[in-house]
């Protein structure tokens, strides 16, 4: 067993944790407030691409193209957790959505099950590409950690009442985007420098991509806590005063 399956072990772990502590609390207060439930289901989902690297670390000898479904349900389910908590963001901060823009979540959603979905099951996972890494990372994943990012220093500059438990709680959210950007352009530069079929021998190889990772997911736990006790701080402070 290899001591570098802690890392993404770890993360999925941890996600896992705080995505029930989350929904816990969504449950204790009443099921509201949603952001709450959204990003319990965002940290549930998000980690779940890793297992094969987590067998694999684990001396377990696997065939990449036996995850050919997996990996046709986990990449988009992982773009489906970062839009949760775009939206989670957005309730939090009180911005409002337009309609068309809801829509085109869902459509940019919907796009990304087609495209893993053609990559993995049409085309049963045998990779000949740059078309996998390229599009996942730069038409899906890094622009919605960027969205995530404006929205989050669009708040922090905004006018709207903020706390120390909102600013760090911003700092921790914008901060696991920030590391999981540079993870997706770490990956990146180490794919295209080999042969398109072998991106997940690169993958798994990309230890500082799981060590960066366990640090994201600590960043986002600490923004949704520290955001979360903003939230009801707030509240309280309005309730005394009415």
């Amino acid at each position: 067993m290899s001591i570098w399956v802690l890392f993404p072990l770890f993360a999925l772990a941890l996600g896992a944790l705080v995505s029930i502590c989350l929904l816990v609390e969504w449950l204790r207060h009443g099921r509201r407030p949603w952001f709450l439930l959204l990003w319990a289901l965002a940290l549930f989902l998000m980690y779940w691409f890793q297992v094969p690297v987590i067998l694999t670390n684990l001396g377990k000898v696997i065939t990449v193209t036996d995850f050919n479904l997996f990996f046709a349900l986990t990449l988009p389910t992982t773009f489906l957790a970062l839009i949760l908590i775009y939206l989670g963001v957005v309730e939090i901060t009180r911005f409002q959505l337009k309609r068309q823009t809801k829509v085109l979540l869902f459509l940019w959603f919907l796009s990304s099950i087609l495209f893993f979905a053609y990559q993995f099951i049409v085309n049963e996972g045998i990779i000949r590409t740059y078309a996998p890494p390229l599009v996942g990372n730069l038409v899906f994943y890094l622009p919605i950690r960027i969205f995530i990012i404006a929205i989050l220093v669009r708040w922090l500059f905004g006018p709207a009442r903020k706390t120390l438990l909102g600013y760090m709680g911003a700092a921790g959210v914008i901060g696991e985007s920030v590391l999981g950007g540079v993870c997706n352009i770490l990956i990146l530069k180490n794919v295209l420098t080999y042969p398109p079929e072998f991106w997940y021998v690169v993958l798994s190889g990309l230890k500082i991509f799981f060590v960066l990772q366990t640090f994201s997911i600590i960043a986002v736990a600490l923004g949704f806590f520290f955001l979360h006790r903003m939230y009801y701080g707030t509240r309280n402070h309005i309730d005394t005063h009415r």
